[in-house]
């Protein structure tokens, strides 16, 4: 099987769970969790940058023969922050309008500011978690190459 294909599956996968975990803690946080599901526009705010993101690193682990922590953290670095950006900015618009069927009750500009800001504000956490996550996506490829 094509390690671009794999990195696509595996891509899928951490968007269906990433926005999964994140709607059940930012709904206890909140004050209880009131949906098991919670909001169907997240799943697909993540689904294309990560789907993009794995698919690449696939490819990429594939034709390396041997990757540096270093770049790891560096790729990490990126794919976070690439992923935040995308899902927090146009993935948002994308969502909602899929989800409530128009772009007539988003507010684009404002989606667009606080999306960039978050991608920036939230980018030690969120290369941490690319970073575990990469890095068993890394091993996974290196197992079967």
């Amino acid at each position: 099987m094509s390690k671009t294909f794999t990195g696509v599956i595996f891509g899928l996968i951490i968007a269906f769970v990433s926005a999964w975990l994140f709607m059940q803690i930012a709904q206890f946080i909140a004050g209880g969790i009131t949906s098991f599901w919670g909001e169907s526009w997240l799943f697909y705010a993540v689904i294309i940058p990560c789907t993009l993101t794995f698919a690449f690193l696939g490819g990429y682990f594939y034709k390396k023969e041997e990757v540096t922590n270093k770049k790891l953290w560096l790729i990490s670095l990126l794919s976070a922050f690439f992923i935040t950006l995308f899902s927090g900015t146009i993935g948002a618009i994308l969502g909602e309008s899929i989800v409530r069927g128009g772009m007539e009750t988003i507010n684009i500009e404002g989606t667009l500011v606080w999306g960039t800001i978050y991608a920036f504000v939230f980018l030690p956490f969120t290369t941490a978690f690319a970073r575990l996550i990469i890095g068993g996506f890394y091993s996974f490829i290196k197992t079967k190459k």
